[in-house]
Protein backbone atom coordinates (compact mmCIF):
# COMPACT_ATOMS: atom_id res chain seq x y z
CA UNK A 1 0.00 0.00 0.00
CA UNK A 2 2.73 2.56 0.70
CA UNK A 3 4.24 1.85 -2.84
CA UNK A 4 1.17 2.42 -4.34
CA UNK A 5 0.84 5.65 -2.04
CA UNK A 6 3.93 6.76 -3.64
CA UNK A 7 3.11 5.88 -7.42
CA UNK A 8 -0.08 8.01 -6.93
CA UNK A 9 1.04 11.00 -5.51
CA UNK A 10 3.86 10.60 -8.77
CA UNK A 11 1.23 9.98 -10.65
CA UNK A 12 -0.50 13.21 -9.08
CA UNK A 13 2.83 15.02 -9.87
CA UNK A 14 3.33 14.65 -13.27
CA UNK A 15 -0.37 15.10 -14.01
CA UNK A 16 -0.07 18.75 -12.66
CA UNK A 17 3.49 18.88 -14.59
CA UNK A 18 1.76 18.02 -17.76
CA UNK A 19 -0.98 20.45 -17.54
CA UNK A 20 1.01 23.42 -16.54
CA UNK A 21 3.00 22.49 -19.67
CA UNK A 22 -0.17 21.90 -22.16
CA UNK A 23 -1.17 25.15 -20.67
CA UNK A 24 1.85 27.28 -21.40
CA UNK A 25 2.45 25.90 -25.14
CA UNK A 26 -1.38 26.36 -26.01
CA UNK A 27 -0.62 30.13 -25.71
CA UNK A 28 1.26 29.55 -28.90
CA UNK A 29 -1.92 29.79 -31.04
CA UNK A 30 -3.85 32.69 -29.14
CA UNK A 31 -5.19 35.11 -31.44
CA UNK A 32 -5.76 33.18 -34.54
CA UNK A 33 -8.81 32.22 -34.79
CA UNK A 34 -11.79 32.75 -32.55
CA UNK A 35 -12.72 29.28 -32.93
CA UNK A 36 -9.62 28.13 -31.60
CA UNK A 37 -9.61 30.79 -28.77
CA UNK A 38 -12.46 29.50 -27.40
CA UNK A 39 -11.53 25.72 -27.50
CA UNK A 40 -8.02 26.36 -26.40
CA UNK A 41 -9.86 28.40 -23.39
CA UNK A 42 -12.14 25.52 -22.48
CA UNK A 43 -9.08 23.16 -22.55
CA UNK A 44 -6.98 25.25 -19.99
CA UNK A 45 -10.43 25.73 -17.87
CA UNK A 46 -10.10 21.28 -17.87
CA UNK A 47 -6.52 21.61 -16.83
CA UNK A 48 -6.28 24.13 -14.33
CA UNK A 49 -6.69 23.43 -10.52
CA UNK A 50 -8.10 19.69 -10.73
CA UNK A 51 -7.54 18.40 -13.90
CA UNK A 52 -10.15 16.80 -15.25
CA UNK A 53 -8.37 14.52 -18.13
CA UNK A 54 -11.92 13.11 -19.73
CA UNK A 55 -12.80 16.19 -21.08
CA UNK A 56 -9.18 17.65 -21.86
CA UNK A 57 -8.82 14.52 -24.40
CA UNK A 58 -11.86 15.60 -25.83
CA UNK A 59 -11.00 19.25 -26.04
CA UNK A 60 -7.93 18.23 -27.25
CA UNK A 61 -9.13 16.11 -30.04
CA UNK A 62 -11.66 19.54 -31.24
CA UNK A 63 -8.37 21.50 -31.15
CA UNK A 64 -6.18 19.08 -33.38
CA UNK A 65 -9.44 18.85 -36.06
CA UNK A 66 -9.14 23.05 -35.40
CA UNK A 67 -5.91 23.28 -36.67
CA UNK A 68 -5.57 21.21 -39.50
CA UNK A 69 -8.91 23.30 -41.15
CA UNK A 70 -6.82 26.15 -40.32
CA UNK A 71 -3.41 25.26 -41.83
CA UNK A 72 -4.37 26.18 -45.24
CA UNK A 73 -5.83 29.34 -44.21
CA UNK A 74 -3.07 30.56 -42.67
CA UNK A 75 -0.56 29.79 -46.05
CA UNK A 76 -3.16 32.34 -47.86
CA UNK A 77 -3.74 34.81 -45.12
CA UNK A 78 0.11 35.02 -45.24
CA UNK A 79 0.79 35.33 -48.65
CA UNK A 80 -1.73 37.53 -49.27
CA UNK A 81 -0.76 40.04 -46.62
CA UNK A 82 2.91 39.97 -48.10
CA UNK A 83 1.61 40.64 -51.50
CA UNK A 84 -0.59 43.63 -50.04
CA UNK A 85 2.12 45.16 -48.36
CA UNK A 86 4.59 44.72 -51.18
CA UNK A 87 2.49 46.72 -53.64
CA UNK A 88 1.41 49.13 -51.02
CA UNK A 89 5.03 49.71 -50.29
CA UNK A 90 6.15 50.04 -53.80
CA UNK A 91 2.88 52.59 -54.33
CA UNK A 92 3.52 54.94 -51.58
CA UNK A 93 7.18 55.38 -52.04
CA UNK A 94 6.88 56.45 -55.73
CA UNK A 95 4.19 59.02 -54.30
CA UNK A 96 6.22 60.74 -51.32
CA UNK A 97 9.26 62.16 -53.03
CA UNK A 98 7.62 65.79 -52.28
CA UNK A 99 6.95 65.11 -49.09
CA UNK A 100 8.94 65.14 -45.93
CA UNK A 101 6.64 64.40 -43.45
CA UNK A 102 4.75 61.66 -45.13
CA UNK A 103 7.78 59.91 -46.14
CA UNK A 104 9.15 59.85 -42.82
CA UNK A 105 5.88 58.73 -41.31
CA UNK A 106 6.08 55.55 -43.77
CA UNK A 107 9.86 55.16 -43.09
CA UNK A 108 8.97 54.95 -39.18
CA UNK A 109 6.43 52.54 -39.48
CA UNK A 110 8.75 50.06 -42.32
CA UNK A 111 11.37 50.01 -39.20
CA UNK A 112 8.62 49.38 -37.11
CA UNK A 113 8.19 46.27 -39.20
CA UNK A 114 11.39 45.02 -38.81
CA UNK A 115 11.16 45.20 -34.88
CA UNK A 116 10.58 41.74 -33.60
CA UNK A 117 6.62 40.20 -32.59
CA UNK A 118 5.49 37.85 -29.87
CA UNK A 119 4.08 35.40 -32.77
CA UNK A 120 2.91 35.23 -36.13
CA UNK A 121 -0.20 36.74 -35.64
CA UNK A 122 0.86 39.29 -33.78
CA UNK A 123 3.02 39.93 -37.14
CA UNK A 124 0.19 39.51 -39.58
CA UNK A 125 -1.74 41.76 -37.66
CA UNK A 126 1.04 44.12 -37.16
CA UNK A 127 1.54 44.58 -41.44
CA UNK A 128 -1.99 44.72 -41.99
CA UNK A 129 -2.61 47.82 -39.83
CA UNK A 130 0.69 49.53 -41.67
CA UNK A 131 -1.00 48.62 -44.77
CA UNK A 132 -3.91 50.68 -43.89
CA UNK A 133 -1.78 53.34 -42.57
CA UNK A 134 0.21 53.18 -45.69
CA UNK A 135 -3.18 53.28 -48.37
CA UNK A 136 -4.32 56.69 -46.25
CA UNK A 137 -1.11 58.43 -46.74
CA UNK A 138 -1.67 57.15 -50.93
CA UNK A 139 -5.13 58.87 -50.48
CA UNK A 140 -4.10 61.64 -49.07
CA UNK A 141 -0.99 62.31 -51.70
CA UNK A 142 -3.10 61.68 -54.56
CA UNK A 143 -6.14 63.55 -53.63
CA UNK A 144 -4.69 66.64 -52.91
CA UNK A 145 -6.13 69.51 -54.80
CA UNK A 146 -3.71 71.18 -57.17
CA UNK A 147 -3.75 74.74 -55.94
CA UNK A 148 -3.10 73.74 -52.22
CA UNK A 149 -0.14 71.54 -54.15
CA UNK A 150 2.90 73.13 -51.78
CA UNK A 151 6.23 74.00 -54.06
CA UNK A 152 8.40 70.56 -53.57
CA UNK A 153 11.19 70.36 -50.99
CA UNK A 154 14.21 70.09 -52.19
CA UNK A 155 15.60 66.51 -52.45
CA UNK A 156 18.26 65.47 -48.90
CA UNK A 157 20.27 63.69 -50.56
CA UNK A 158 22.26 63.15 -47.48
CA UNK A 159 19.32 61.88 -45.31
CA UNK A 160 18.03 60.11 -48.06
CA UNK A 161 21.88 58.27 -48.33
CA UNK A 162 22.30 57.38 -44.50
CA UNK A 163 18.61 56.12 -44.60
CA UNK A 164 19.85 53.85 -47.27
CA UNK A 165 22.75 53.21 -45.20
CA UNK A 166 20.52 52.03 -42.30
CA UNK A 167 18.58 50.18 -43.93
CA UNK A 168 21.18 48.59 -45.96
CA UNK A 169 23.01 47.45 -42.82
CA UNK A 170 19.48 46.15 -41.43
CA UNK A 171 19.00 44.06 -44.49
CA UNK A 172 23.16 42.87 -44.03
CA UNK A 173 22.17 41.64 -40.66
CA UNK A 174 19.34 39.93 -41.18
CA UNK A 175 20.72 37.93 -44.55
CA UNK A 176 23.45 37.18 -42.21
CA UNK A 177 21.10 35.41 -39.56
CA UNK A 178 19.69 33.31 -42.17
CA UNK A 179 23.07 32.75 -44.06
CA UNK A 180 23.88 30.90 -41.22
CA UNK A 181 20.50 28.57 -41.30
CA UNK A 182 20.49 28.28 -45.27
CA UNK A 183 24.23 28.96 -46.66
CA UNK A 184 23.24 27.11 -50.09
CA UNK A 185 20.09 29.47 -50.58
CA UNK A 186 20.26 30.80 -54.01
CA UNK A 187 17.73 33.44 -53.42
CA UNK A 188 20.18 34.81 -50.49
CA UNK A 189 22.96 35.41 -52.93
CA UNK A 190 21.00 36.71 -55.09
CA UNK A 191 19.97 39.34 -52.20
CA UNK A 192 23.46 39.86 -51.29
CA UNK A 193 24.64 40.32 -54.49
CA UNK A 194 21.82 42.68 -55.50
CA UNK A 195 22.28 45.00 -52.03
CA UNK A 196 26.35 44.93 -53.24
CA UNK A 197 26.00 46.25 -56.20
CA UNK A 198 23.23 49.15 -55.85
CA UNK A 199 21.41 50.49 -53.29
CA UNK A 200 18.46 51.46 -55.26
CA UNK A 201 14.68 51.77 -53.54
CA UNK A 202 13.94 49.20 -55.43
CA UNK A 203 16.51 46.46 -54.48
CA UNK A 204 15.77 47.61 -50.81
CA UNK A 205 12.21 46.93 -51.24
CA UNK A 206 12.75 43.41 -52.73
CA UNK A 207 15.29 42.62 -50.29
CA UNK A 208 12.95 43.93 -47.90
CA UNK A 209 9.59 41.48 -49.11
CA UNK A 210 11.99 38.47 -49.55
CA UNK A 211 13.44 38.76 -46.05
CA UNK A 212 9.96 39.44 -44.61
CA UNK A 213 8.39 36.36 -46.89
CA UNK A 214 11.08 34.09 -45.04
CA UNK A 215 10.40 35.34 -41.28
CA UNK A 216 6.71 34.32 -42.33
CA UNK A 217 7.68 31.01 -43.59
CA UNK A 218 9.95 30.34 -40.24
CA UNK A 219 6.76 30.92 -38.25
CA UNK A 220 4.36 29.02 -39.90
CA UNK A 221 7.29 26.49 -39.84
CA UNK A 222 7.17 26.67 -36.02
CA UNK A 223 3.72 27.06 -35.87
CA UNK A 224 3.71 23.37 -37.55
CA UNK A 225 6.48 22.26 -35.14
CA UNK A 226 4.03 23.15 -31.90
CA UNK A 227 0.86 21.59 -34.10
CA UNK A 228 3.41 18.02 -33.67
CA UNK A 229 3.70 18.77 -29.61
CA UNK A 230 0.26 19.34 -28.87
CA UNK A 231 -0.61 15.72 -31.18
CA UNK A 232 1.96 14.10 -29.33
CA UNK A 233 1.10 14.93 -26.18
CA UNK A 234 -2.85 14.23 -26.89
CA UNK A 235 -1.88 10.77 -28.06
CA UNK A 236 0.21 10.24 -25.04
CA UNK A 237 -2.24 11.83 -22.42
CA UNK A 238 -4.99 9.68 -23.84
CA UNK A 239 -3.10 6.25 -23.38
CA UNK A 240 -2.57 7.39 -19.65
CA UNK A 241 -6.57 8.58 -19.31
CA UNK A 242 -7.16 4.54 -20.52
CA UNK A 243 -4.61 3.76 -17.77
CA UNK A 244 -6.70 5.28 -14.85
CA UNK A 245 -9.79 3.97 -16.55
CA UNK A 246 -8.66 0.67 -16.13
CA UNK A 247 -7.18 1.21 -12.57
CA UNK A 248 -10.37 2.26 -11.83
CA UNK A 249 -12.13 -0.73 -13.08
CA UNK A 250 -9.76 -3.10 -11.61
CA UNK A 251 -10.29 -1.71 -8.08
CA UNK A 252 -13.81 -1.73 -8.24
CA UNK A 253 -13.31 -5.99 -9.88
CA UNK A 254 -11.30 -6.01 -6.43
CA UNK A 255 -13.74 -4.27 -4.06
CA UNK A 256 -16.45 -6.21 -5.64
CA UNK A 257 -14.71 -9.28 -5.29
CA UNK A 258 -14.07 -9.04 -1.68
CA UNK A 259 -17.73 -8.37 -0.98
CA UNK A 260 -18.85 -11.65 -2.27
CA UNK A 261 -15.37 -13.56 -0.37
CA UNK A 262 -16.82 -11.48 3.16
CA UNK A 263 -20.23 -12.56 2.36
CA UNK A 264 -19.83 -16.30 1.76
CA UNK A 265 -17.43 -16.08 4.98
CA UNK A 266 -20.12 -14.78 7.18
CA UNK A 267 -22.56 -17.19 5.76
CA UNK A 268 -19.75 -20.16 6.56
CA UNK A 269 -19.75 -18.86 9.97
CA UNK A 270 -23.67 -18.88 10.90
CA UNK A 271 -23.40 -22.38 9.50
CA UNK A 272 -21.02 -23.13 12.20
CA UNK A 273 -23.05 -21.20 15.11
CA UNK A 274 -26.01 -23.25 14.07
CA UNK A 275 -24.41 -26.86 14.39
CA UNK A 276 -22.81 -26.12 17.62
CA UNK A 277 -26.49 -25.27 18.54
CA UNK A 278 -28.12 -28.17 17.09
CA UNK A 279 -25.89 -31.05 17.55
CA UNK A 280 -26.59 -33.86 19.76
CA UNK A 281 -23.17 -35.20 20.55
CA UNK A 282 -19.03 -34.42 21.01
CA UNK A 283 -18.43 -36.90 17.51
CA UNK A 284 -21.33 -34.79 15.08
CA UNK A 285 -20.31 -31.88 15.99
CA UNK A 286 -16.29 -32.52 16.12
CA UNK A 287 -17.01 -34.24 12.56
CA UNK A 288 -19.21 -30.84 11.41
CA UNK A 289 -16.61 -28.20 12.81
CA UNK A 290 -13.96 -30.27 10.81
CA UNK A 291 -16.27 -30.14 7.59
CA UNK A 292 -16.73 -26.48 7.89
CA UNK A 293 -13.13 -25.42 8.89
CA UNK A 294 -12.01 -27.18 5.57
CA UNK A 295 -14.66 -24.70 3.68
CA UNK A 296 -13.47 -21.62 5.62
CA UNK A 297 -9.47 -22.41 4.74
CA UNK A 298 -10.66 -22.96 1.00
CA UNK A 299 -12.25 -19.68 1.17
CA UNK A 300 -9.32 -17.90 2.57
CA UNK A 301 -7.11 -19.59 -0.22
CA UNK A 302 -9.64 -18.19 -2.81
CA UNK A 303 -9.10 -14.87 -1.09
CA UNK A 304 -5.66 -14.59 -0.91
CA UNK A 305 -5.03 -15.95 -4.44
CA UNK A 306 -7.64 -13.43 -5.45
CA UNK A 307 -6.54 -10.54 -3.66
CA UNK A 308 -2.56 -11.34 -5.07
CA UNK A 309 -3.95 -11.66 -8.62
CA UNK A 310 -5.83 -8.02 -8.07
CA UNK A 311 -2.24 -6.68 -6.43
CA UNK A 312 -0.13 -8.08 -9.65
CA UNK A 313 -2.65 -6.64 -11.87
CA UNK A 314 -2.68 -3.14 -10.17
CA UNK A 315 1.04 -3.24 -9.97
CA UNK A 316 1.73 -4.17 -13.91
CA UNK A 317 -0.86 -1.46 -14.76
CA UNK A 318 0.54 1.07 -12.55
CA UNK A 319 4.05 -0.22 -13.78
CA UNK A 320 2.32 0.75 -17.32
CA UNK A 321 1.23 4.05 -16.75
CA UNK A 322 4.67 4.97 -15.12
CA UNK A 323 6.67 4.11 -18.05
CA UNK A 324 4.39 6.33 -20.03
CA UNK A 325 4.61 9.22 -17.86
CA UNK A 326 8.41 8.39 -17.81
CA UNK A 327 8.29 8.44 -21.62
CA UNK A 328 6.00 11.38 -21.81
CA UNK A 329 8.14 13.57 -19.17
CA UNK A 330 11.05 12.41 -21.56
CA UNK A 331 9.30 13.91 -24.64
CA UNK A 332 8.43 17.02 -22.42
CA UNK A 333 12.12 18.09 -21.45
CA UNK A 334 12.70 17.39 -24.76
CA UNK A 335 10.34 20.07 -26.33
CA UNK A 336 11.48 22.38 -23.29
CA UNK A 337 15.09 22.31 -24.26
CA UNK A 338 13.63 23.08 -28.18
CA UNK A 339 11.56 26.28 -27.01
CA UNK A 340 14.57 27.42 -24.96
CA UNK A 341 17.23 26.88 -27.90
CA UNK A 342 14.67 28.87 -29.95
CA UNK A 343 14.55 31.77 -27.83
CA UNK A 344 18.62 31.72 -27.31
CA UNK A 345 18.23 31.76 -30.72
CA UNK A 346 15.82 34.85 -31.82
CA UNK A 347 18.35 36.63 -29.59
CA UNK A 348 21.91 35.73 -30.77
CA UNK A 349 23.42 37.35 -33.99
CA UNK A 350 24.24 34.85 -35.97
CA UNK A 351 27.74 35.85 -37.15
CA UNK A 352 28.64 38.11 -34.12
CA UNK A 353 27.04 35.14 -31.56
CA UNK A 354 26.43 38.45 -29.38
CA UNK A 355 23.10 39.32 -28.22
CA UNK A 356 21.15 40.87 -31.53
CA UNK A 357 18.32 43.99 -31.09
CA UNK A 358 15.84 42.38 -29.55
CA UNK A 359 18.05 41.30 -26.41
CA UNK A 360 18.95 44.80 -26.61
CA UNK A 361 15.38 45.85 -26.07
CA UNK A 362 14.75 43.24 -23.22
CA UNK A 363 18.23 44.18 -21.31
CA UNK A 364 17.61 47.84 -21.78
CA UNK A 365 14.55 47.40 -20.18
CA UNK A 366 15.90 45.70 -17.07
CA UNK A 367 18.60 48.48 -16.85
CA UNK A 368 15.99 51.67 -16.76
CA UNK A 369 14.41 50.02 -13.93
CA UNK A 370 17.71 49.36 -12.01
CA UNK A 371 18.30 53.09 -13.05
CA UNK A 372 14.88 53.84 -11.54
CA UNK A 373 15.90 52.24 -7.85
CA UNK A 374 19.60 54.50 -7.98
CA UNK A 375 21.96 52.40 -10.45
CA UNK A 376 23.46 54.67 -12.90
CA UNK A 377 23.43 53.72 -16.67
CA UNK A 378 25.64 54.33 -19.21
CA UNK A 379 24.82 54.00 -22.90
CA UNK A 380 27.18 53.70 -25.27
CA UNK A 381 27.57 53.06 -29.39
CA UNK A 382 30.54 52.01 -31.53
CA UNK A 383 31.21 52.04 -35.07
CA UNK A 384 33.90 50.02 -36.26
CA UNK A 385 36.09 52.74 -38.60
CA UNK A 386 36.40 52.44 -42.22
CA UNK A 387 34.56 48.90 -42.39
CA UNK A 388 33.14 49.36 -45.89
CA UNK A 389 37.12 50.08 -46.89
CA UNK A 390 37.72 46.75 -45.42
CA UNK A 391 34.61 44.92 -47.14
CA UNK A 392 35.82 46.69 -50.59
CA UNK A 393 39.77 46.11 -50.61
CA UNK A 394 39.30 42.60 -49.14
CA UNK A 395 36.02 41.01 -49.38
CA UNK A 396 32.77 40.71 -47.33
CA UNK A 397 33.99 37.44 -45.66
CA UNK A 398 36.85 39.62 -44.86
CA UNK A 399 34.01 41.68 -43.48
CA UNK A 400 32.70 39.57 -41.21
CA UNK A 401 35.45 37.87 -39.89
CA UNK A 402 36.61 41.70 -38.95
CA UNK A 403 32.52 42.30 -36.87
CA UNK A 404 33.56 38.69 -35.20
CA UNK A 405 37.00 39.69 -34.10
CA UNK A 406 35.53 43.07 -32.67
CA UNK A 407 32.60 41.71 -31.06
CA UNK A 408 34.97 38.64 -29.39
CA UNK A 409 37.02 41.63 -28.16
CA UNK A 410 34.38 44.28 -26.89
CA UNK A 411 32.79 40.87 -24.99
CA UNK A 412 36.70 40.36 -23.16
CA UNK A 413 37.59 43.15 -22.34
CA UNK A 414 34.47 44.26 -21.01
CA UNK A 415 32.82 43.36 -17.45
CA UNK A 416 30.26 40.08 -16.93
CA UNK A 417 28.37 43.11 -16.11
CA UNK A 418 28.14 45.09 -18.51
CA UNK A 419 26.42 44.45 -21.94
CA UNK A 420 27.18 44.53 -25.33
CA UNK A 421 25.36 43.41 -28.42
CA UNK A 422 25.36 43.92 -32.33
CA UNK A 423 23.00 47.16 -33.27
CA UNK A 424 23.13 46.42 -37.22
CA UNK A 425 25.99 46.36 -39.75
CA UNK A 426 29.45 47.30 -38.05
CA UNK A 427 27.58 48.81 -35.59
CA UNK A 428 27.57 47.62 -31.71
CA UNK A 429 25.41 48.82 -28.38
CA UNK A 430 26.83 48.80 -24.92
CA UNK A 431 25.39 49.18 -21.65
CA UNK A 432 27.57 50.28 -18.88
CA UNK A 433 25.83 49.38 -15.08
CA UNK A 434 27.09 51.23 -11.75
CA UNK A 435 29.84 53.51 -13.51
CA UNK A 436 29.83 56.88 -13.71
CA UNK A 437 30.32 59.10 -16.65
CA UNK A 438 34.50 59.33 -15.79
CA UNK A 439 34.32 55.33 -14.94
CA UNK A 440 32.37 54.36 -18.19
CA UNK A 441 34.45 56.70 -20.80
CA UNK A 442 37.62 55.32 -18.83
CA UNK A 443 36.26 51.79 -19.47
CA UNK A 444 35.77 51.99 -23.15
CA UNK A 445 38.75 53.96 -23.81
CA UNK A 446 40.98 50.46 -22.48
CA UNK A 447 38.72 48.64 -25.17
CA UNK A 448 39.67 51.60 -28.15
CA UNK A 449 43.17 51.28 -26.66
CA UNK A 450 43.74 47.55 -26.55
CA UNK A 451 41.88 47.45 -30.16
CA UNK A 452 43.54 49.61 -32.11
CA UNK A 453 46.68 48.18 -31.08
CA UNK A 454 45.61 44.38 -31.96
CA UNK A 455 47.75 42.78 -34.85
CA UNK A 456 45.15 41.93 -37.84
CA UNK A 457 46.44 40.53 -41.01
CA UNK A 458 44.28 40.48 -44.18
CA UNK A 459 45.55 38.92 -46.94
CA UNK A 460 49.45 39.26 -46.44
CA UNK A 461 48.41 43.50 -45.63
CA UNK A 462 48.88 44.50 -41.99
CA UNK A 463 45.46 46.11 -41.31
CA UNK A 464 44.65 47.98 -38.18
CA UNK A 465 41.26 48.57 -37.06
CA UNK A 466 40.18 50.96 -34.79
CA UNK A 467 36.46 52.32 -33.65
CA UNK A 468 34.59 55.25 -32.45
CA UNK A 469 32.26 55.45 -29.44
CA UNK A 470 30.00 57.83 -28.68
CA UNK A 471 28.80 57.41 -25.05
CA UNK A 472 26.21 59.38 -22.77
CA UNK A 473 24.56 58.75 -19.01
CA UNK A 474 20.90 57.87 -18.76
CA UNK A 475 18.85 60.71 -17.31
CA UNK A 476 15.68 60.58 -14.84
CA UNK A 477 13.68 61.72 -18.11
CA UNK A 478 14.57 59.84 -20.61
CA UNK A 479 13.63 56.92 -22.75
CA UNK A 480 15.65 54.20 -24.09
CA UNK A 481 15.70 56.03 -27.86
CA UNK A 482 16.11 58.94 -26.33
CA UNK A 483 19.73 57.88 -24.58
CA UNK A 484 20.46 55.85 -27.76
CA UNK A 485 20.05 59.10 -29.80
CA UNK A 486 22.33 61.14 -27.80
CA UNK A 487 24.72 58.08 -27.70
CA UNK A 488 24.45 57.93 -31.51
CA UNK A 489 24.97 61.52 -31.67
CA UNK A 490 28.32 61.69 -29.83
CA UNK A 491 29.38 58.75 -32.40
CA UNK A 492 29.03 61.20 -35.29
CA UNK A 493 30.92 63.59 -33.25
CA UNK A 494 33.46 61.18 -32.62
CA UNK A 495 33.78 60.36 -36.07
CA UNK A 496 34.07 64.18 -37.16
CA UNK A 497 36.65 64.41 -34.85
CA UNK A 498 39.16 61.89 -36.65
CA UNK A 499 37.56 58.25 -35.46
CA UNK A 500 39.55 56.46 -33.22
CA UNK A 501 38.12 58.02 -29.97
CA UNK A 502 35.72 57.98 -27.13
CA UNK A 503 32.97 61.11 -26.76
CA UNK A 504 30.41 61.67 -24.05
CA UNK A 505 27.60 63.69 -24.58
Amino acid sequence: MVMESKQLQAFKQHNHLLSQFIIRLSRFYDGFEPRIDEELQTLRGHLAGTPNFTLATTSIGKLETLLQNSDAALKKYTKETAAELEDTVKALQMQLNSNDKLRKQATEQLMTLNQPVDNLFSLQSLLTRALRLYRQGLDYVSKRSPSHTEPAAPVDKKGTDKLYASIYQELNQLLSNYAQKKPDDPQLREIRELLDTQQSEDALLHSCVVIIRMIVQDAMSDASLTGKVIQSLHNSLGKIQHGVTDTIEQSRQQFDSRQTVNAELRRQLDDMEDAVTQSDTLEALRQQAHSYMQGLSSTLTEREEADRAGQQALLDLMGSMQHQLTRLQRQTNSYKKKLAEQIVSSQTDALTRLPNRSAYNNKVRQSIQAFQRGTPLAVAVADVDHFKSINDRFGHATGDKTLQLVARHLRQNLSDSHFVARWGGEEFIILLQGLTADGAVEALEKVRDKLASLPFKFKQEKVTITASFGITMLKSDDSADDAFNRADAMLYTAKRQGRNCVVLG
